[in-house]
């Protein structure tokens, strides 16, 4: 598959969102802002008590900034982000965290109309060297492999494409969820599985380009040492991890043509009641069901 156009190439955002963590932030800005390929660089606030406003005057002339004086939880703020960009490919980036500067530039050099995402090895992250011998795109198949045995990569560390994150996101909480998200955890996580889903190859830089700051207040470092946060986490994982799994067998069946209820729903019922008379319970169960409904 060809590389994408120099246009595509050049259209890159980098999304930021933030809540009182204005010590942090101007690192992340700083990082956006010194890509070896120019990016457009947002920060999305919503309702920061802090410093946050008045630091952010500093790069009024570089960095669009949206602000909300109320907090609506991390899923809008990442939304309200990405709809004020204007570009094609897109990286969140959170507020604690940095990237080397060739980060946007390598990852795009991955980029394939068939490549869904690219993802650079991060600090505290999975380690690619144990699957990816070098940096390259690879079948999807291989990441699919490794998000079902359990492993997960932020959106910290992946360039998408921005109509991808906002399919994503536009779903909010995830279906059939069995647990509340924690702090955006499993639906963040539904960025990859998305396009996992999607396309059929994935970029992989087997080089550490990402830098997640591990601090008291860090949601993962915070969960790893309470007992109840590290089940709300370990939680929201396995909800979209079921619902990854479900979207793979209804993309399966589908494609098979095997997915139409209504045609497995009628030869269900005409196989269970063929065999039921044939066996004599065909009108005991029809007595059954009759009581019931009348209960």
């Amino acid at each position: 598959m060809d590389k994408i156009d120099d246009d595509r190439a050049r259209s890159v955002a980098i999304v930021i969102p933030t809540f009182n963590r204005c010590e942090f932030l101007k690192i992340a800005i700083e990082s956006a802002l010194n890509q070896t390929l120019p990016c457009e660089v947002v920060v999305c606030d919503h309702g920061s008590t802090d410093d946050t406003p008045a630091m952010m005057k500093k790069f009024s002339d570089k960095v669009r900034y949206v602000r909300r004086e109320d907090d609506f939880g991390p899923h809008f703020c990442w939304l309200e982000g990405i709809l004020n960009t204007n570009c094609y490919y897109l990286h969140i980036q959170f507020d604690d965290d940095w990237i080397d500067n060739t980060y946007i530039e390598r990852c795009v050099e991955l980029m394939r109309d068939d490549v869904g995402v690219v993802i650079a090895e991060a600090s505290g992250n999975f380690k690619f060297k144990e699957f990816f011998l070098t940096s390259g795109v690879f079948p999807m198949k291989k990441l699919d492999k490794l998000l079902l045995k359990g492993n997960m990569y932020s959106p910290g560390a992946s360039l998408f494409r921005k109509q991808d994150l906002v399919d994503a996101l536009y779903q909010g909480e995830l279906p059939f969820s069995k647990h509340s998200a924690y702090h955006g955890v499993g639906p963040d996580s539904f960025f990859t599985f998305l396009v996992a889903l999607r396309y059929k190859k994935v970029g992989i830089i087997v080089e550490h380009l990402v830098y997640f700051r591990e601090h008291d207040n860090s949601i993962t470092c915070n969960a790893n040492n309470d007992p109840v946060k590290y089940v709300q986490i370990k939680n929201a994982y396995s909800d979209v991890t079921s619902y990854y799994m479900f979207l793979k067998w209804y993309w399966l069946f589908n494609k098979l043509r095997l997915f139409n209820f209504w045609y497995i729903g009628g030869m269900f019922t005409l196989f269970a009641g063929k065999t039921l008379k044939k066996i004599g319970l065909y009108d005991i169960v029809r007595r059954f069901m009759r009581n019931n409904k009348n209960k």
